[in-house]
């Protein structure tokens, strides 16, 4: 199920974008001014290796340019990308032939976007309920047969990177489901002394 993809442009960043997310990036440097003219110029995407302390990790992002919001006189942008798939970093280069950024070869990783349990669905569901009624929002359960799957969810939800990292590198599909189901469980709890917090305070 994964594909793979060589002389992959990539832009090493401390973040990891999960599918469905939008993350704003400034871009200023060169090398980087001219992946993003390349990749809008192309299919619209490159990776986003994770890096921590500088090293490079095995696993981050494939992204796709969403949106160019600004660009300045001396050429530095600020664009959103959307988060398209996960990666694998199988071997990367500092710079590719002819270009000023760096590339690899990289492995799209589609089957960790696996369906999630009907507990899952459950659980996100409540959550987002939860959410609703803390923001005082109208919240109507999805009723169309497409489910977010795993990764949908994990994008959802408010992890650190760090977290993110620590979650992609379980070793299976259940270990994943877990990981999200000890979050939200964590979530839920948070939620119900917010949403009492806050009906004290409107009844004081």
């Amino acid at each position: 199920m994964s594909e793979t993809k060589n002389n992959f442009p990539l832009f090493p960043l401390g973040l990891i974008v999960m599918p469905g997310e939008i993350q704003p990036l400034h871009i200023f440097e060169p090398r980087y001014k001219q992946l993003i003219r390349d990749i809008e110029a192309g299919d619209g995407r490159f990776g986003i290796p994770f890096i921590i302390n500088g090293r490079i990790c095995h696993f981050g992002s494939c992204v796709s340019l969403h949106k160019i919001l600004a660009v300045s006189p001396t050429g530095e942008m600020d664009i959103l990308v959307k988060g398209e798939s996960i990666i694998s970093v199988e071997s990367a280069e500092d710079i590719l032939v002819g270009k000023l950024y760096g590339g690899g070869t990289i492995k799209i990783l589609n089957e960790f976007n696996a369906e999630p349990s009907d507990e899952l669905i459950s659980e996100f569901k409540n959550y987002q309920s939860q959410l609703a009624r803390i923001n005082k929002m109208d919240f109507e359960p999805e009723t169309e047969v497409i489910q977010p799957k795993i990764l949908d969810i994990a994008g959802q939800l408010p992890l650190e990177n760090e977290e993110k990292y620590s979650f992609l590198k379980l070793s299976c599909t259940s270990k994943r489901e877990e990981f999200l189901l000890s979050k939200l469980r964590f979530l839920h709890m948070i939620n119900v002394k917010l949403e009492q917090v806050g009906y004290r305070f409107y009844l004081n």
